[in-house]
């Protein structure tokens, strides 16, 4: 693919940070919103766990896809893709009155993510010189953990004051002024860059498969408990969806601001050992939440279940940049890539397995199962995981 480079190093920057920005913030914005819909109610919690795992499975499907639009047409068109879909699918979250049309908002939602995610990062990759691409990258991936923070709270105050459409109808300005900066700031396609090597050289590095499973344990324990514990919630604690909002952002500041300490020890400390502590702080945080205790309880257990996350994925974004590093020949990209399918597949497992063990043993009962698969599945990761030191 080949083309002018009119796209600035920092117009590339801050249109991918708006396209990941809105899209976390929409993600966000359903967290609160979407369980306590009474057509999401009636459903049922295996339904509701599909519906949130139908943007990890949609945005999984077509990731190949947008991969090989942009390495045939550059990002701009996916980006506009990207923009056009999340906006139809916030239009048809804020009017649609069957479950059925809510399966189709959340699938598009999904593969509007695909698009802006895949385009948005090689945008920068093919803009940014390789001394600050880093940087850069970094910058972007900040804006997810802000949209995901500002999203539930905004959406629990935006249905509390205006009622269950108006979340929506926020998030479908946001998306047009986002494909607005799409639009102007990106003037021309520029060729992607990308490695020689592609993410199965990565797969045969050994322990790669061990720092997926951290991945996917990290994505997978929050995303088992969006479908359900809003409703959990409401019923035993009497919050309504501005508290819920409040709650969820209490997860994600917590992790937020974890993430860079977690990171900064994976030089000094086995990384083994945070791995391990990560799973064993959600494991108690996911056994907690299912307690009939107060709710300080439940804070509690947020605020321990964003710790576990930081403590599971700071450490596993750097190793996997090692293992990409140790791959013949080096894939840095592809080490990524393999990274990204880790967490979608991790926020698609998660709902599905919440939401069918509620709907078969109830919360509690799933609380405690979710506690007991994720100190298995952080045990079993352990002894081939990389040390990082």
């Amino acid at each position: 693919m080949t083309g002018s480079r009119t796209t600035s190093p920092r117009a590339a920057v801050v249109v991918s940070c708006i396209a990941l920005f809105t899209d976390m913030l929409v993600y966000g914005i359903a967290i609160p919103v979407l369980p306590l819909l009474p057509t999401t109610v009636a459903a049922g919690p295996a339904a509701t766990g599909f519906l949130f795992a139908a943007y990890a499975l949609a945005t999984l499907a077509v990731t190949p896809l947008a991969g090989r639009l942009v390495d045939r047409t550059g990002p701009r068109r996916p980006l506009l893709y990207g923009m056009l879909g999340l906006a139809a699918a916030t239009l048809l979250f804020a009017f649609a009155e069957t479950f059925a049309l809510l399966l189709v908002a959340r699938a598009l939602q999904g593969v509007a993510a695909g698009f802006s995610w895949v385009a948005g990062l090689a945008l920068i990759a093919a803009s940014t010189p390789m001394a600050t691409r880093g940087r850069s990258m970094g910058i972007a991936m900040s804006m997810v953990s802000i949209g995901v923070l500002v999203g539930p709270p905004l959406g629990g105050v935006l249905v509390e004051a205006f009622g269950p459409r108006a979340p929506f109808l926020v998030a479908a300005a946001f998306a047009i002024a986002d494909g607005i900066a799409r639009w102007v700031l990106v003037r021309t396609d520029p060729p992607a860059a990308d490695d020689a090597a592609g993410p199965l050289a990565v797969l045969r590095v050994p322990g790669t498969w061990s720092v997926l499973a951290a991945v996917l344990i990290g994505a997978g324990t929050l995303a088992a408990i969006e479908p359900v514990l809003p409703l959990h919630l409401q019923l035993v604690h009497d919050v309504g969806p501005l508290g819920i909002g409040v709650l969820f952002g209490v997860l994600v500041l917590t992790g937020a601001v974890a993430n860079p300490f977690a990171g900064a020890l994976v030089t000094r400390v086995d990384a083994r050992l945070l791995i391990g502590a990560g799973g064993a702080f959600a494991a108690v945080a996911l056994a907690a939440l299912g307690l009939p205790a107060p709710l300080w309880v439940v804070v509690a257990a947020l605020v321990a279940l964003g710790i576990a996350n930081a403590l599971l994925l700071a450490p596993a974004t750097t190793l996997i940049g090692h293992q990409g590093e140790r791959a013949v020949p080096p894939a840095l990209g592809g080490s990524y890539a393999v990274f990204n399918a880790a967490y979608a597949g991790g926020m698609t497992v998660g709902p599905l397995v919440g939401g069918t063990a509620t709907g078969a043993a109830g919360f509690a009962a799933a609380a405690v199962a979710l506690a007991v698969l994720t100190a298995a599945a952080t045990a079993a990761a352990l002894p081939r995981m990389p040390t990082g030191t």
